[in-house]
């Protein structure tokens, strides 16, 4: 089917309802549900060093995996990200998310190189490749990322309400036209991190505009928030809690660590407490309630490990890797490690999991034939 220009669009006859006969979806499409909506434009936005990319990165290998964080449900998506700044650095900030084999196939394409938005035919050509892509996939709708914006406007000035009222309205097009998600990540003004930088159209037109903030909290850790400050048509959301943290990927020949940049999501009303909370010796110390979600995660990754490798041990870094959200707190740190064993070893001795020479299995395994099981 052949679509219309952004000009041309509104040339044709007006769509028109009856109110009388409106019902409001009970079930409103979304990729990141009350935040990111398939035909909206949204944006990013913070000062350098807070981690905008690694954040986005982050989000977007969330949703072409169809996996929740911080809270929030979140649609498999197709992922289009228009790296114009950094392409290598934004595939080593989606690495943490997407080394595991499994993720191979997942749709997160990332686009080396910028497409100027203020050219007339880039919203048609965008949008070509974004409806190829939602086909090979079989997806309805998509996650498209701009970082950053002022690499995808040409010549223009960002300070210019004609100017960017454009971008936004091409953006608009791509987000409607192809069922997606469009999100900018933008620098906020300079001495003021309270609005993004350059024409107030960009907070009087996208739909959804987040800051990122510094979070107050002691000691090592680099704790940002994602501040929701506008959200069309959505329940209002509190701050999203990022933890910036680097993995190690391996040494390099001279013998010297190699990491990549990770935005580690964090439970919301679990980052809360711990601000609450006073300080204690050891800082790795976790509520009871939260010990017990973490024995029946660890519960659950064993039996699902069972359905698909009958009678296979894992290792305990195999198990890591498959922890949900409860674990997000201390995921890239070497307190994952401790967190995975206790549960493990609490599985244990509930006659959940068995260890053996490889690492731990479900108890419920089909087979026993090779056992190999350690007794204490």
């Amino acid at each position: 089917m052949k679509t219309m220009s952004p000009n041309s669009q509104y040339s044709s006859a007006p769509a028109v309802t009856k109110a009388g006969e409106f019902r409001p979806k009970l079930n409103a499409p979304f990729v990141v549900k009350n935040l990111f909506k398939p035909g909206e434009v949204s944006m990013i936005a913070g000062a350098p060093g807070l981690g905008k990319s690694t954040i986005s990165a982050a989000i977007a290998a969330h949703a072409a995996q169809g996996r929740d964080f911080g809270g929030l449900s979140v649609r498999k998506t197709v992922v289009i990200y228009y790296a114009a700044e950094d392409s290598y650095g934004v595939l080593c900030r989606a690495h943490p998310y997407m080394r595991d084999p499994a993720c191979a196939n997942a749709p997160f394409y990332v686009v080396h190189g910028a497409p100027n938005l203020m050219d007339a035919e880039t919203p048609e050509k965008v949008a070509r490749f974004i409806n190829a892509k939602k086909a090979e996939y079989g997806c309805e709708q998509a996650l498209v990322i701009f970082d950053t914006l002022n690499r995808c406007i040409g010549e223009a000035d960002e300070n210019s309400s004609s100017a960017m009222g454009t971008v936004v309205g091409n953006a608009t097009y791509i987000a409607q036209i192809t069922h997606s998600s469009v999100v900018f990540v933008h620098h906020v003004g300079n001495g003021n991190p309270d609005r993004p930088r350059g024409s107030s159209a960009f907070h009087g037109n996208v739909d959804c505009l987040c800051l990122i903030s510094k979070a107050s909290v002691s000691g090592s850790e680099k704790v940002v928030l994602l501040n929701a400050i506008k959200q069309k048509n959505a329940q209002e959301l509190g701050s999203l809690p990022f933890k910036l943290a680097a993995l190690n990927i391996g040494v390099d020949r001279e013998g010297c660590e190699v990491t990549v940049p990770m935005a580690i999501p964090m439970e919301p009303k679990a980052f809360a407490k711990a601000l609450t909370r006073t300080k204690v010796a050891n800082d790795n110390k976790q509520p009871s309630q939260d010990t017990i979600e973490r024995v029946a995660d660890i519960e659950r990754v064993l039996i699902e490990l069972a359905k698909t490798d009958p009678g296979c041990y894992f290792s305990q870094s195999e198990i890591a890797e498959r922890s949900g959200s409860i674990f997000n707190s201390v995921r890239g740190s070497d307190s994952l490690r401790v967190a995975v064993r206790r549960a493990l070893v609490a599985l244990e001795k509930a006659g959940k999991a068995e260890r053996g020479t490889k690492g731990y299995r479900s108890s419920l395994s089909p087979s026993n034939a090779n056992d190999d099981v350690l007794s204490d």
